[in-house]
């Protein structure tokens, strides 16, 4: 086992195959939007379990198993901790490929999910201004092809930026191509 001294996510991220973590991101975008979807006494019962790629000290890709569980929501309802483990070292079927779960700790079944549940995940609006994002347009483009204010466009923005689980508006673009949520 190495320890990456780090707990910065983006120190972390940066070690990750590429592939892998948009992958991976998916993964937890739909656990999170699990989550969401239960009562907060049953969501303690689910977890990640995903195998990536991740580069080591030697810069060296290396497989990898990495594990998120939840741990608390706050008082309404949104999930505010969750902890992510890695383990070096673990073998995996294939070590060039991803392949990550979500399973139910109690009942040991694994949850099968697709991009169709992420359909309605943005609404019609925050999809719209998403779609002007991806082209370019600024906040203020939007917000006067749009006949919003400015500050509606940034309400939006970090709406969407919530939403997809992302820091800034390339990953949210990226997401939304993942998943075919921008048509």
């Amino acid at each position: 086992m190495r320890q990456i001294d780090s707990i910065w996510e983006e120190d972390i991220f940066s070690r990750i195959h590429p592939d892998h973590l948009l992958e991976k991101h998916l993964l937890e975008l739909r656990f999170f939007r699990l989550l969401k979807s239960l009562p907060p006494v049953e969501r303690a019962d689910y977890q990640v379990n995903s195998y990536l790629r991740m580069r080591n000290n030697q810069e060296e890709y290396v497989s990898v198993q990495h594990r998120m569980f939840y741990l608390h929501s706050n008082n309404e309802g949104s999930i505010s901790l969750a902890l992510c483990l890695y383990n070096f070292g673990v073998n995996q079927l294939s070590p060039d490929n991803y392949h990550g779960t979500i399973l139910n700790t109690q009942t040991g079944k694994v949850i099968k999910s697709d991009n169709q549940q992420f359909s309605n995940i943005l609404s019609f609006r925050e999809k719209e201004l998403l779609q002007l994002i991806k082209i370019g347009k600024s906040s203020k483009e939007i917000a006067a092809l749009l006949s919003i204010s400015i500050n509606t466009v940034n309400r939006h923005r970090q709406n969407i930026l919530e939403k997809l689980h992302v820091r800034n508006s390339l990953e949210a673009c990226r997401i939304a191509d993942a998943i075919a949520l921008l048509g």
